[in-house]
């Protein structure tokens, strides 16, 4: 049997740095699958998408591990090269919502047994305007947070570090007038906050994105808030955000193509990182474009017809 390629990128200061230790641990796991490994540490912004587009066509599956913003890198870096290569990850970051939203294994060394073990499916990515997203984009309040916390912050101090940012940026907090458009749902008003997601969980908060969430359907879970004129509207807010209850400042739909339209440029964040800043946004879900290796396949997830168990089997 010909000896599968397999491409390992990983950021070494994810989370608190663990994947150093357990660099070994997982090599050899790969190892006893008779894999040839090639092994690149990510050493500057960037580095994994470059890496992914330029060298990842060559290998018969990528593994990464860091957080959800690696994983991004890798899948950005492959639309971008206009090929597919089974993605395999491993989670190391400060968060990891799609990682908890497919089942993967919080420990590493599972992570990667559920890897060499698994089959290939096929999940959505998101693309704003010309930007790759694997599960959410969002603009508004605290959505610069994730990414002007130091990489150092979220290692010392984990989700406290979030936490800790977003009371910094509360005197900040604005709204955005706009106007939104979809087949399924259309408005205009002045809103703080807006999450286009593809996700079971956002921030580490499990089940925020809605009911029903499924990662491969073709459609997004959307979720805007409108500016309440009363602070005294906050706790039904909250409410109807954390239990899924109909409140008129909140306003969700499902949706596999949505426009943004406003006369100022709004700041968008893809993944934790920043997305851009623009006055139109287009937002498409790819469907099925990624396939990526499971160890099992999550309830929520409709099976794939053309899975495949990844090793074994001749290229």
């Amino acid at each position: 049997m010909t000896k599968k390629k397999m491409l390992f990128i990983y950021n070494p200061r994810a989370g608190k740095g663990t994947v150093r230790t357990m660099l070994s641990y997982i090599l050899e796991e790969f190892g006893r699958h008779d894999m040839e490994i090639t092994v690149h540490p990510t050493i500057r912004s960037r580095d994994a998408a470059e890496t992914m587009r330029s060298e990842g066509s060559r290998y018969d599956l990528v593994v990464c591990s860091g957080g959800d913003g690696t994983l991004d890198e890798v899948v950005d870096g492959m639309m971008r090269g206009g090929f597919k290569v089974p993605v395999g990850y491993i989670p190391a970051g400060s968060t990891n919502d799609f990682a908890g939203s497919l089942g993967i294994p919080r420990e590493m060394a599972d992570a990667a047994a559920s890897i060499a073990g698994g089959k290939v499916f096929s999940c959505d990515v998101g693309r704003l305007n010309d930007e790759y997203f694997i599960y959410v984009a969002a603009f508004g309040a605290f959505t610069e947070v994730s990414y002007s916390t130091s990489q150092d912050s979220k290692n010392a101090l984990g989700h406290l570090a979030y936490v800790l940012e977003g009371m910094k940026s509360l005197p900040a907090i604005k709204n955005w007038k706009l106007r939104y458009e979809s087949r399924e749902c259309s408005g205009e008003g002045k809103f703080l906050y807006g999450m286009i997601t593809n996700s079971n969980s956002v921030g580490g908060f499990k089940g925020i994105t809605g009911k029903n969430v499924t990662l491969n359907d073709g459609l997004f879970e959307v979720t805007l808030i409108e500016d309440p004129e009363n602070i005294l509207d906050w706790p039904a807010i909250v409410n109807a955000l954390l239990n899924h209850v109909d409140d008129p400042h909140v306003i969700t739909f499902k949706t596999s193509h949505v426009e943004f339209y406003s006369d100022e440029e709004i700041p968008w964040t893809t993944d934790g990182e920043f997305g851009g800043s623009y006055k139109t946004t287009v937002l498409e879900n790819l469907t099925k474009a990624l396939p990526i290796i499971l160890g099992r396949q999550p309830d929520e997830l409709e099976e794939d017809p053309h899975m495949q168990s990844l090793f074994f089997t001749d290229k």
